[in-house]
């Protein structure tokens, strides 16, 4: 095995402490997400563990890899306790027990990475081993956002989002800006170990990359400016399920949108009133018509049933038109069950309404105020992929959620910073609508032109703008970003292949 890259004392730092230092370098890099914003941090924790799998035997970097998505995951998507506990109504010991598990496995993606890079290019030169392993964890964060439905948070991209290089979001959407900060990783770990001439040939064409994409402008107007307003209720999950909870919710959203009348659109968050569509249109559709005689049409969140398949969705309704969407990409053990024959234990211990939900199908395109509107729910925003379906078509984006579920942790500006990833990355606005917060209008560099707090009950009112053409993100996905993370790894493959 090549010699190790960091010392300490004179002596070369492996062991445990090499793993309790890679957890550190886990946990310090979810400080470059949201709400903190430290960017950099995230290339400085990945040269760290890096630095320290370098000359591991397998066994030592599976567990040093291990322990860094421990740092990473266990701090970084600790809200899940919280959701589980206080508003899945779960045991304390199951709600623990849950959030131990789900952070176990994400730590196996990183833990493999370890594994596989000393198991198999333990050897090669140290750039070309460099390279593999920066494509190698976007690949795997490709994965991770795939496998098993998918779980596409905290990707590394993400963290340009409010940095210098936020221009490669929409040139090489999330995955290819992840691409970016692996291997601005690597040009620290070659500078720290005195190879300067192969960190200036790494950091070459990324900076002539960078100042040649920095001008372009994918994206241009399309039509007049719309007016919106959202109302954010601020309504606690366990009121709204109280046995007046419709009523409350009905006199609550009809009441805040009195001051909305002249908005062009009028935006509830999901599930702003807790009952199928069914049960409450005769209230919702003469208030929508009321509104749509001042020139402003109703969009809401709102449950959806099929009386012939008995179907359940968590949907969208544009109340003047009809126009219904439907949530395709449903959050496992939250909005349905997987494996149910095998899981209805779990689905005893749980108390979560409408827990049985059926994904919907189509693009997520729906017409209002006179433009295309690429439609989506809660954290169907993680997944640009879905997203991207209703492009070029869509003028702007919106998205409904309820982020009551995360209460006061991380989740709820983390999701956030997500919603802005996918309107930069698109080229395109979002009206951003949440039951507690937060709310924003975000433009199409991604930038929150109005926004409410968190937990506050608000009436937002602001301005978007339309915008049409198609980012290289937008137009081509991660396949870019892939093919290039491939060719990353074929010089580390090289010597073992000739061997």
């Amino acid at each position: 095995m090549p010699p190790p890259l960091l010392w300490l004392s004179g002596r070369p730092l492996n062991g445990w402490l090499a793993t309790a230092v890679s957890f550190l370098a886990g946990a310090v890099m979810v400080l470059a997400f949201a709400p903190f914003n430290l960017f950099l941090l995230a290339p400085v924790g990945l040269a760290l563990w890096f630095a320290v799998l370098r000359g591991a035997e397998p066994r030592a970097a599976f567990r040093h890899g291990y322990a860094f998505g421990l740092g990473l995951f266990g701090f970084g998507v600790s809200w899940i306790f919280n959701s589980l506990l206080i508003f899945g109504q779960a045991p304390w010991l199951v709600a623990t027990l849950i959030t131990v598990l789900f952070v176990l496995y994400l730590a196996l993606y990183p833990g493999m990475l370890g594994w596989l890079a000393a198991r198999y290019l333990g050897r090669v030169p140290l750039l070309s081993w460099l390279l593999a392993l920066a494509a190698g964890f976007v690949l795997l964060e490709l994965l991770r956002g795939w496998l098993l439905s998918g779980f596409p948070w905290l990707l590394t991209g993400h963290v340009l989002l409010d940095s210098p290089a936020r221009f490669w979001l929409p040139l090489a959407g999330e995955a290819g800006a992840g691409l970016l900060v692996t291997l601005l990783a690597a040009v620290l770990v070659l500078l720290t170990a005195g190879r300067f001439a192969a960190a200036v040939l790494l950091l070459v064409p990324l900076l002539a990359g960078s100042l040649a994409a920095m001008p372009w402008q994918w994206v241009r107007a399309a039509g007049e400016p719309i007016s919106v307003a959202i109302v954010q209720g601020n309504i606690d999950q366990a009121r709204k399920w109280e046995d007046d909870g419709v009523q409350h919710a009905l006199d609550l959203y009809t009441g805040m949108s009195g001051e909305a009348a002249g908005a062009d659109l009028l935006v509830w968050p999901e599930t702003a009133i807790p009952a199928f569509y069914f049960e409450v249109y005769a209230v919702l559709e003469p208030f929508s018509a009321g509104l749509e005689a001042q020139g402003t049409e109703l969009v809401t969140g709102i449950f959806d049933y099929d009386p012939i398949d008995r179907s359940m969705y968590n949907s969208i309704r544009h109340i003047p038109s009809g126009a219904t969407y439907d949530k395709r990409q449903l959050v496992p053990f939250g909005e349905y069950l997987p494996l149910r024959d095998r899981f209805a234990w779990l689905d005893r211990l749980l108390d979560i309404p409408m827990s049985d939900l059926t994904p919907g199908a189509g693009r997520g395109l729906v017409e209002m105020a006179g433009q295309l509107a690429g439609l989506s729910v809660c954290y169907e925003a993680a997944y640009a992929r879905r997203i991207r379906t209703a492009l070029p078509e869509a003028g702007f984006l919106l998205n409904v959620s309820n982020d009551a579920w995360f209460g006061a942790t991380l989740a709820p500006h983390q999701h956030l910073q997500i919603a802005r990833v996918r309107a930069l990355e698109m080229g395109r606005p979002m009206i951003r609508a949440t039951n507690t917060g937060i709310s924003a209008l975000i433009d199409a560099e991604g930038r929150i032109t109005a926004g409410t707090g968190l937990f506050t009950r608000e009436l937002l009112r602001g301005e978007i703008q339309p915008q049409q053409g198609h980012t290289p993100a937008a137009r081509f996905g991660p396949w870019p970003a892939l093919v290039l993370a491939l060719l990353l790894l074929v010089p580390a493959l090289r010597p073992r292949r000739r061997r």
